[in-house]
């Protein structure tokens, strides 16, 4: 039961941070979150290209989902009592958040911001 206990709270803290990140930090960055229209999308789209590769893998990997990632693991921890103190706990909330956080969103850039292939492909021509 405290295990379940450990998860859900994990896990809620992870959403909590989620939902600051977007609303506050992001909206400090000037890019709108809640938008409806595609106008709306692409301007947002252009925004974040705008910050660069590792500016936006710093702010929307480590900061965003690797935070969050972070502060469930190490919230589940505190709260089943598996941490082994502040100190590992605040070592592992670092190491999780920036390993996790840098692999998302350097997988989040590539996927997101490749450009398009035309269809058919322009080959250069045979020489």
């Amino acid at each position: 039961m405290r295990d379940l206990i450990s998860i859900i709270v994990g896990i809620a803290v992870g959403f909590a941070w989620l939902a600051i990140w977007h609303f506050v930090f992001l909206h400090a960055f000037g890019i709108t979150v809640l938008r409806r229209k595609l106008e709306d999308h692409a301007t947002r789209r252009e925004r974040m290209k705008q910050l660069g590769k590792l500016r936006y893998i710093l702010i929307s990997g480590v900061l965003g989902v690797g935070l969050s990632f972070g502060l469930a693991i190490t919230a589940a921890d505190l709260v089943a009592h598996y941490s082994h103190g502040w100190v590992f706990a605040i070592v592992k909330l670092v190491l999780f958040s920036v390993f996790f956080g840098w692999f998302n969103g350097a997988r989040t850039w590539s996927e997101v911001f490749r450009d398009p292939v035309p269809f058919p492909p322009n080959y250069p021509p045979l020489k």
